[in-house]
């Protein structure tokens, strides 16, 4: 069971390595993944937040093959972040005019009208196909790709070893507080409400201790190994293919018939 949920817990980084986007050229999907979001954000219309989302599921499950299951496991936090936003801009309070739906709430109402309802999925799916536009990068390109994108963009070589060390050591306290959940729960310390939240108020105390034990042991280690500040990964070249280049312009062939059907319709 503790390998399962270990497992679990480093998967957007192990399918960036299984992935068979994996062999397209790192520079090419930051531009794809940046343009989705770009496009998302400045065309402000649900057929083409809707058309985004799609697409690149079916980059990362149909074309990547990224378990369907993973992926929607993946999806599930940060959509469920996005829909409790998504009611809170729904739901109105106040006298309820042009309401298609309302409960009395004490002396006022909560309703919602058909504007903010519009506008909840409106901003709910912008956000989702951004999510998706990012989960097609990240669930395809290692981390150690990402950051060579970066330096060619002359990022502080500070902020990408950083970016690289704090990313590595998410995954390290991952595991450990994975480790401690599992012994827990071995000895009944999830068995009800009291004794769950003095279970959980430990092992976050224990986690500390735990973090700062590790970061000490982890940069003498890499110290033994010749660090000096400044992490050097070996780079593989990726040529842009045409069928990446298909993709793209397949891509940007959908959103141009979507705006055209909308402009018809307007």
């Amino acid at each position: 069971m503790g390998k399962g949920k270990a497992y679990e817990q480093k998967s957007i980084d192990y399918y960036s390595y299984i992935s068979d986007l994996g062999n397209w050229n790192a520079v090419y999907k930051v531009i794809f993944s940046m343009g989705g979001l770009i496009t998302v954000i400045g065309a402000d219309s649900l057929w083409i937040s809707l058309v985004t989302i799609l697409f690149m599921l079916f980059l990362s499950v149909g074309v990547g093959r990224i378990p369907m299951k993973a992926y929607l496991r993946l999806m599930k936090i940060p959509a469920a972040f996005l829909l409790m936003g998504g009611a809170a801009i729904m739901v109105q309070i106040g006298r309820g005019h042009n309401s298609i739906f309302y409960i009395s709430f004490f002396q006022t109402k909560l309703y919602i009208t058909k504007d903010s309802l519009l506008l909840a999925v409106n901003v709910t799916l912008k956000a989702l196909a951004a999510v998706s536009a990012f989960y097609m990068l990240t669930l395809s390109t290692p981390m150690g790709e990402i950051i060579s994108v970066f330096r060619r963009l002359h990022v502080p070589a500070l902020i990408l070893e950083l970016m690289h060390l704090i990313y590595r050591y998410i995954f390290i306290l991952s595991e450990t507080n994975q480790k401690q959940k599992d012994a827990a729960k071995s000895r009944l310390g999830y068995c009800d409400m009291k004794t769950s939240f003095h279970t959980f108020s430990s092992e976050m105390a224990n986690l500390l201790v735990l973090s700062m034990k590790k970061a000490d042991m982890y940069y003498d280690a890499m110290e033994a190994r010749g660090y000096e500040g400044t992490g050097i990964f070996w780079e593989e070249t990726k040529t842009v293919t045409g069928k990446q280049l298909m993709y793209g312009a397949l891509y940007t062939l959908l959103l141009m018939l979507v705006f055209i059907v909308l402009r018809r319709n307007v």
